[in-house]
């Protein structure tokens, strides 16, 4: 379609999305890959990935993140950042607005934002992040050689990063959950059970939570607040695909998400010459 910014914009660069906007660049299609944070999403936040068959010995998610990083700007995809807040669907092309002003036109959008860890929902939670409350284990944990560290959770996340910082070198306790984080300027320690326990830091993995509340009102969503999609990627709005942990039925693999980009790369490109 003549007249548009972008053939294809993917908004969110972990695996899927790159992989989406490589795909589609390496075929010749003006594809821009819009991330609101730092580029690779999730994977700076995961250890080592050994569940990745083109690297069968293992990767940390950080060198995984840069050579996908790496294959897109070899390929001309455009990445940029910015905060995407919402898409309007016209019948002759999608329009991507950003919480700058931005307004970016384009034929087919590829919804590939990922999840966030799941969060306690205690105030303190958000008024000590990046003071104690740690998102990123890989990033942090080397600041917490020798201190106290709760992880909370009694899943594959928690069990994962409670192996991490112990390796790295902090006194870590795993707990189900806590009733509480204390601690003024920094953390200091959490309630669990009427009992505190001291901590210089907490790592929240109670699961994660798909990034869709602002595509609510564009798509309908699964009971896990996931976007169902065909077995090509596509949503219930033609032109609108959704691939990696946003998608219903994501087994929240880097596997399954570098899949899930081919696919919606393959379905973009036959919507682009249908």
């Amino acid at each position: 379609m003549a007249n548009l910014d972008y053939d294809v914009i993917v908004v969110g660069s972990g695996p899927a999305g790159l992989t989406a906007g490589s795909a589609l660049a390496r075929a010749g299609r003006n594809t821009l890959v819009l991330e609101r944070d730092v580029y690779g999403g999730a994977l700076q936040h995961i250890d080592r990935i050994a569940d990745y068959s083109r690297y069968p010995e293992g990767i940390t998610g950080a060198d995984l993140a840069t050579a996908l990083l790496d294959e897109s700007t070899a390929a001309s995809v455009i990445l940029d950042q910015a905060e995407v807040t919402g898409v309007e669907v016209f019948s002759r092309s999608r329009f991507v607005a950003t919480s700058e002003g931005r307004g970016l036109s384009c034929s087919v959008v590829i919804l590939a934002g990922g999840a966030r860890f799941q969060s306690l929902g205690l105030p303190a939670e958000t008024r000590l992040r990046g003071r104690g409350v740690i998102d990123c284990t890989p990033c942090d944990a080397g600041f917490y050689v020798g201190k106290p560290v709760v992880v909370v959770g009694s899943g594959a996340y928690a069990e994962r990063d409670a192996r991490y910082f112990t390796v790295m070198g902090a006194d870590v306790r795993l707990l189900p959950s806590v009733d509480a984080i204390l601690g003024d300027e920094r953390v200091e320690g959490v309630m669990y059970r009427a009992e505190k326990v001291s901590a210089a830091g907490i790592a929240v993995r109670i699961g994660t939570q798909p990034n869709t509340e602002w595509v609510s009102d564009l798509v309908d969503l699964d009971s896990e607040a996931r976007i169902p999609v065909s077995a090509s990627m596509e949503t219930e709005v033609r032109y609108v695909l959704a691939v990696g942990d946003l998608r219903s039925g994501s087994p929240s693999t880097v596997a399954a998400a570098v899949a899930d980009g081919q696919a919606a790369a393959e379905r973009a490109l036959a919507l682009l010459t249908g």
